[in-house]
C-alpha cells in the first residue's frame, strides 16, 4: 500500500507521533512524508521516504508559502508524484485546507487530536480547519472513546474510528547513565498553558510538602510562569523554563518518581506513553480520553480536575509507599508494550485504510 503522510508541525510532539507511526506503517508498506523544511527528519527511519517543503505551519509561513504560488504548486504536485493509496493527514491546519478540495480524487484520513481547540487557544481557525477536514475526508480517526462520542455528533454520515496514543520508548534510549530516579520527585511536563493545569499542582504542593518531606517538583516546560513566580520561588521547586529538546526529555523522567498530568481539558496527551516508557507511575484528571489510559490505582490515579485536595492526596499515596510506586511503574510499562505499541497501532491503522479502499457494494 502506498501511504502519505502529511504534518506540518517542525518539532515537539506531533513530529513524535507522525514519525513513530511511520517507521511502524513502513515495515510493510511505502510510506512518504512531507514534513516542513526544518523538521526534525532524524526521527524517521531510512525505510520512511522524506519530503521536506516549504509548509504553512505558522501564520508567518501560512502567509508567505500561500502567496508565493509556486510553493503551493510544489505541494500540490509532490502529492500528485507520489500518488498515494492513502493521505493521512495529522491535526487540521487551515493551509492544508486550501488544497482538500482538489484531493478529492484521494482516499483522506485525518487524525484529530484535539476534537475541540484547547482553553485559551485561538478557537475560530481551529474550528474551521477541523470542519473542513471532516466533510473533506473519508474517515476519521481520533484517540479514544469519549472523543469518538463527541466527534461523531460533529462528523454526521463520516465514520470515526478510535485509535490508541501510541508509546514514545524512543525516549529511554535517548538517556544519560549520569541520571536516576531521585525520591519524592514530582515532574510536570510540557508547555505552560491553561489547558494543562498547573496552578491546581502548585496549589495541592503545600498539602504534599506538609505530609512528605523532602519533595521536590519540577516543572519542565516552555510558557509563561509569571503568575507563579512568587509561589515557586523556593528550595521545593526546580524549574526549567523552556522547550525541552528531545536529547533532554529522558533526564527528567529518569529523575522522576511520578508524573503529575493535572489538566483541566484534553482529548488525550503523549506524556503519559513517556512516562510509561520510563516506568513512572501517572496522576491524572478525568478528562477527555485521558483516563481510558490510566487504569486507576493500577498504573496511577485518575482524580477529578480544578480539586487540589484529591491531586495532592493521591500524590501522597504514591509517594509514601514505595512498594506501590514500583508496582505501578512496572504495571505502567507492561501496559504501553501491551496496549500501545506502535506494531498494534499501525496494523489497525492500515485496518481502517483497507476498510475506506474497499470498493463499496453498489447493491447494499
Amino acid at each position: 500500500m502506498k501511504i502519505l503522510q502529511i504534518t506540518l508541525d517542525t518539532k515537539g510532539g506531533m513530529i513524535h507521533y507522525v514519525s513513530q507511526l511511520s517507521n511502524a506503517l513502513a515495515l510493510n508498506n511505502d510510506v512518504s512524508v512531507i514534513i516542513p523544511i526544518g523538521a526534525e527528519a532524524d526521527l524517521f527511519n531510512s525505510s520512511v521516504k522524506i519530503v521536506p517543503l516549504h509548509t504553512g505551519n505558522i501564520i508567518r509561513n501560512f502567509i508567505i508559502n500561500t502567496l508565493i504560488v509556486t510553493r503551493m504548486v510544489q505541494f500540490y504536485k509532490t502529492i500528485q508524484r507520489i500518488h498515494p493509496d492513502i493521505i493521512h493527514l495529522q491535526l487540521c491546519n487551515p493551509w492544508i485546507c486550501l488544497f482538500l478540495p482538489i484531493l478529492r480524487n484521494y482516499k483522506i484520513v485525518t487524525t484529530i487530536h484535539d476534537v475541540e481547540p484547547h482553553i485559551g487557544s485561538r478557537e475560530v481557525d481551529q474550528k474551521i480547519a477541523r470542519d473542513a477536514h471532516i466533510k473533506f475526508s473519508d474517515c476519521i480517526i481520533v484517540h479514544g472513546n469519549k472523543a469518538k462520542s463527541i466527534l461523531e455528533k460533529k462528523a454526521i454520515n463520516k465514520k470515526v474510528y478510535s485509535v490508541p496514543h501510541g508509546d514514545y520508548s524512543f525516549f529511554t534510549k535517548i538517556t544519560r547513565d549520569d541520571y536516576h530516579e531521585e525520591e519524592g520527585t514530582i515532574l510536570f511536563f510540557g508547555r505552560i498553558v491553561e489547558y494543562k493545569g498547573l496552578k491546581y499542582l502548585i496549589q495541592a504542593a503545600p498539602k504534599i510538602f506538609e505530609s512528605i518531606r523532602n519533595i521536590k517538583i519540577i516543572i519542565a516546560g516552555s510558557g509563561s510562569l509569571d503568575e507563579y513566580k512568587d509561589t515557586i520561588n523556593s528550595p521545593h521547586f526546580e524549574i526549567y523554563n523552556n522547550f525541552i529538546h528531545d536529547n533532554d526529555v529522558g533526564k527528567y523522567f529518569q529523575r522522576a518518581s511520578v508524573v503529575v498530568l493535572p489538566y483541566i481539558e484534553c482529548t488525550q496527551t503523549g506524556v503519559i506513553p513517556i512516562a510509561y516508557a520510563f516506568k513512572k507511575p501517572v496522576v491524572v484528571t478525568n478528562v477527555g480520553s485521558i483516563p481510558e489510559v490510566v487504569d486507576d490505582g493500577i498504573t496511577g490515579y485518575i482524580v477529578p480536575p480544578k480539586d487540589p485536595n484529591s491531586l495532592a492526596e493521591a500524590i501522597i499515596k504514591i509517594l509514601g509507599n514505595e512498594n506501590l510506586r514500583k508496582k505501578m511503574g512496572e504495571n505502567a510499562y507492561k501496559k504501553m508494550n501491551e496496549e500501545l505499541s506502535w506494531d498494534s497501532i499501525a496494523k489497525k491503522t492500515i485496518k481502517i485504510y483497507e476498510e475506506i479502499l474497499e470498493p463499496k457494494n453498489e447493491n447494499n
